[in-house]
């Protein structure tokens, strides 16, 4: 029987895949336990960690210090006036230990709008393929974790991941959400309501979390209303009103104009083409060996869909839109930094650089097999009776392409990080060495020296060699005054960083 018709060979295939996904992600998970708060954490979360201390987990204290943080920020530092909120709770302000619930903080809502995504897409396209949506979503996650350029702040360091990804994974979902409505006669009145609803509060929310992400949600929300007018189709006018809202509001804040005049600012000019040519080399960089290994996971799901007769033989015609829209959402992701801060900005900017890639990709190559057989007539039956001749070889190769990408990961092309895998064996690597142990233990001393009441005036020293593991370690006080604010973090008269004693 065809795979694709098999549902008892399909719920085999997809446990399986699973399962060695789990594995295969398991060092990073367990290394989340070793991480701890640093930098930024602090100062976000001054207010909410004295509410614990004095009153314990009262919710509604916390949630009303949180506000009172946001507010602050946004007339101080930034207009993010959702993030400012989420980065107060860090889990820390309960203690160090609970810091490594920032890995699931990051991945839960990853995972859930990459399967709502893909589940709004495959019902349109493959209604029958009911486990595939999962399939995606697992595999699209696996890869990027893998070859997140920058894990620390992408996994591990709360301030920097949870400023960035969860509003790329409901931008995501918005994305599933606007494609769906494209054809908004497939839906019932109260769906079509449903999804332009949830359009508008996730605008609104990417709006408050982070201005780069905003963009990138703006602009897939543009190109899609694009089309939608064509057709006088206005279901995605209120989500885009939203996200531009959203968006502008954040901009004018107060706080933004603080930030943006501390930094030293691009010509247009200059910005343009700069972050045009690190688009390029991003692209060079990523295009490797664990990617290659993704494509070919992503092959038969991508060549399935792609025969779906929902979709008209026209949307096939120019396969290299696919590439050419990710490399212009790249662009325009590394622009708005390059143009507001005269840089790239942190590697938690290329994290979502890189996932926006990895999309576009998965894109581009849905297009190219619509373009090969729909468009230019070129049959691939005999590669799919090729496949199914030699079944049984299948699944090994899919465990040594998942192995590939767990060892080798995309990031360790990049400029100076030639000496790092992957992020499950780096994290393995870590675990085994001590490293992680060494880092957490480090600053669970410290913390024992900050949280001792009897110093009002502590010192602390700063991590040493061999404590400072790759995927934890984000950066760490310098000698001389506080500038973390440990200061008010810990309810201290002062805390001076004085150089290890030899």
């Amino acid at each position: 029987m065809d795979f694709w018709h098999d549902a008892v060979a399909q719920k085999r295939w997809l446990r399986r895949f699973v399962l060695l996904v789990v594995i295969l992600l398991l060092p990073a998970a367990v290394l989340a336990f070793y991480a701890r708060p640093s930098a930024d954490d602090y100062v976000y979360a001054a207010r909410t960690h004295a509410v614990v201390q004095q009153y314990g987990a009262s919710w509604p204290r916390l949630l009303a210090a949180a506000w009172e943080t946001t507010v602050y920020f946004f007339q101080n530092w930034q207009g993010l006036y959702v993030s400012g909120f989420v980065l107060a709770l860090q889990p820390a302000i309960f203690g160090n230990r609970w810091y490594g619930l920032t890995f699931l903080c990051v991945l839960v809502p990853l995972f859930l709008c990459l399967y709502g995504c893909a589940k709004l897409i495959v019902h349109r396209l493959e209604p029958a393929q009911k486990r595939l949506p999962l399939a995606l979503a697992v595999l699209l996650l696996f890869a990027f974790v893998e070859g997140m350029p920058s894990p620390v702040e992408g996994l591990y360091w709360f301030n920097g991941a949870m400023n960035y990804l969860p509003y790329f994974s409901v931008a995501v979902l918005n994305t599933g959400l606007a494609i769906t409505l494209l054809e908004p006669e497939r839906l019932s009145f109260d769906r079509r309501v449903l999804f332009a609803a949830a359009g508008v509060v996730i605008g609104l929310v990417i709006g408050g979390g982070h201005q780069v992400v905003g963009e990138l949600n703006l602009l897939v929300l543009l190109f899609l209303t694009a089309l939608c007018l064509r057709c006088r189709n206005l279901w995605l006018c209120p989500a885009l009103a939203a996200s531009v809202a959203g968006l502008v509001f954040n901009v004018t804040a107060p706080g933004t104009r603080v930030r943006t005049e501390g930094f030293a600012q691009a010509g247009l000019l200059e910005a343009f083409v700069k972050s045009f040519v690190l688009a390029a080399m991003e692209w060079i960089r990523w295009l490797d060996v664990p990617l290659l290994c993704l494509l070919v996971l992503l092959a038969l799901p991508m060549h399935r869909l792609a025969k779906s007769t929902c979709v008209p033989d026209r949307l096939f015609r120019h396969p290299w839109a696919g590439p050419a829209g990710a490399f212009v959402l790249m662009w325009a992701m590394i622009f708005l930094p390059s143009y507001t801060m005269g840089g790239i900005g942190a590697g938690r900017l290329l994290n979502v650089v890189w996932m926006t890639f990895i999309l576009g990709l998965a894109v581009s190559e849905f297009l190219l097999f619509g373009w090969i057989e729909r468009v230019r007539m070129i049959s691939l039956a005999p590669a799919e009776y090729f496949l199914q001749k030699y079944h049984h070889v299948l699944p090994r190769v899919s465990v040594v392409l998942l192995a590939c990408m767990a060892c080798i990961g995309s990031h360790t092309v990049k400029e100076g990080q030639d000496n790092h895998f992957a992020t499950s064996l780096e994290a393995a690597y870590e675990l085994a060495s001590g490293e992680a142990a060494a880092f957490a233990d480090a600053l669970d001393e410290r913390e024992a020296i900050l949280k001792d009441p009897s110093l009002k005036n502590a010192e602390i020293t700063p991590l040493g060699e061999g404590e400072c593991p790759w995927l934890l370690y984000y950066t760490d006080v310098s000698v001389g005054p506080d500038l973390w604010g440990l200061t008010p973090y810990y309810d201290k008269e002062s805390v001076v960083i004085v150089p290890e004693k030899e």
